[in-house]
């Protein structure tokens, strides 16, 4: 097994005006990556179950632009700057071991019956989401069968897969396995920051915004609690099920059994993973060292009283516990939500002491 190979271009320009006080710098990067070490799927007919194993399979390529853009200022006893970050990037494998090959991951029968969520293929992006593309509920049995055959047991009340591709890739009238297609992935359009920082007199603070937008993610988590393919253990949102009289609702029926397999990876279960999120603020007191030298007679040089909160606010739209998500043990499953832990909001309050 050979080590993985990068390439990598880089053009950037760094900026100081008004005796700098405005700082600009920006970064321009093509990598590629050879040698991708993946980890890919062993054929159920070699006799054991893994999730695979290490090898050197592919190669990708990401481009990408930093920008970072600050300001300093004081205004007497009042000094503060603030640097704002924004990053762009794109992905896209080049290739695998062979030209058709592809890599699944992240599906089990919890979550998805079995169906891989993410696939990796030449010329997508790393683990984009795969699945079928749902529109909407059946209302009628007539629609069921006016519609594309999905199932022998579909009803009013099931969803609705659309019919993208046959085998000569046209749509041919039924829901197969040529119906799934790349539906986004985790990597956001674009991630940013916003750091500020001031301090006035003995008086200091920092607040500290970080955010994505236009990431998105596979809440796996409400297969469990929505996808109602076990009749037990669901959430509160299976009581906004279809039913002949509840029709204006994305929650299909209540059925033993899920015979129309509608907790499949599907458009149903991608969220827009978008967030704000206050990461850190903090705010500190030092006292005057005329008062330490008369109170402790110079025993203590500097003595600092601060308070502080992690993840103390989160802006999204997002359903799940937390919009920041990792990775399952796994690779090529980042952007799956499985209930993994959030990130905690913590509250700190500290002193800083010099001899």
């Amino acid at each position: 097994m050979n080590g993985k190979k990068t390439k990598q271009l880089n053009i950037g320009v760094d900026l100081g005006l008004l005796n700098n006080r405005v700082t600009l710098s920006a970064d321009y990067y093509r990598r590629k990556t050879d040698n991708l070490m993946l980890n890919v799927p062993t054929p159920g007919s070699f006799g054991f179950a893994t999730q695979g194993v290490l090898a050197n399979v592919g190669s990708m390529e990401n481009n990408g632009l930093d920008l970072q853009l600050a300001y300093k200022k004081s205004v007497g006893d009042f000094k503060w700057d603030v640097t704002g970050n924004i990053s762009f990037i794109t992905n896209k494998v080049l290739s695998l071991n062979t030209p058709n090959a592809s890599i699944d991951q992240g599906g089990d029968q919890d979550f998805g019956g079995g169906a891989p969520i993410t696939r990796t293929k030449a010329g997508e992006p790393i683990q984009s989401y795969f699945g079928y593309i749902v529109d909407g509920i059946f209302q009628t049995d007539a629609e069921v069968t006016s519609s594309p055959f999905q199932t022998d047991k579909t009803k009013a009340g099931d969803l609705k897969f659309r019919d993208i591709s046959g085998p000569d890739g046209k749509p041919d009238g039924a829901i197969t396995a040529d119906d799934r297609t790349f539906l986004g992935n985790y990597l956001p359009d674009y991630s940013y920051s916003l750091n500020f920082t001031a301090t006035y007199k003995n008086f200091d603070a920092s607040i500290f915004f970080q955010g994505v937008q236009g990431s998105k993610i596979f809440n796996a988590t409400r297969i469990i609690s929505e996808g109602m393919a076990r009749l037990f253990g669901s959430g509160t949102a299976v009581l906004n099920a279809w039913t002949p009289t509840n029709t204006h609702t994305d929650v299909p029926r209540a059925v033993s059994g899920d015979p129309n397999q509608n907790v499949r990876p599907s458009t149903r279960w991608i969220e827009d993973g978008s967030y704000l999120r206050l990461k850190n603020i903090m705010i500190g007191y030092n006292i005057p060292s005329s008062f330490l030298q008369s109170f402790v007679k110079g025993a203590v040089s500097s003595f600092r009283v601060y308070v502080a909160s992690q993840n103390l606010l989160t802006f999204t739209k997002y359903k799940g516990w937390d919009p920041e998500i990792g990775s399952k043990n796994t690779t090529l499953t980042n952007g799956i939500d499985y209930g993994q832990y959030p990130a905690a909001r913590s509250f700190q309050f500290g002193v800083q002491v010099g001899f």
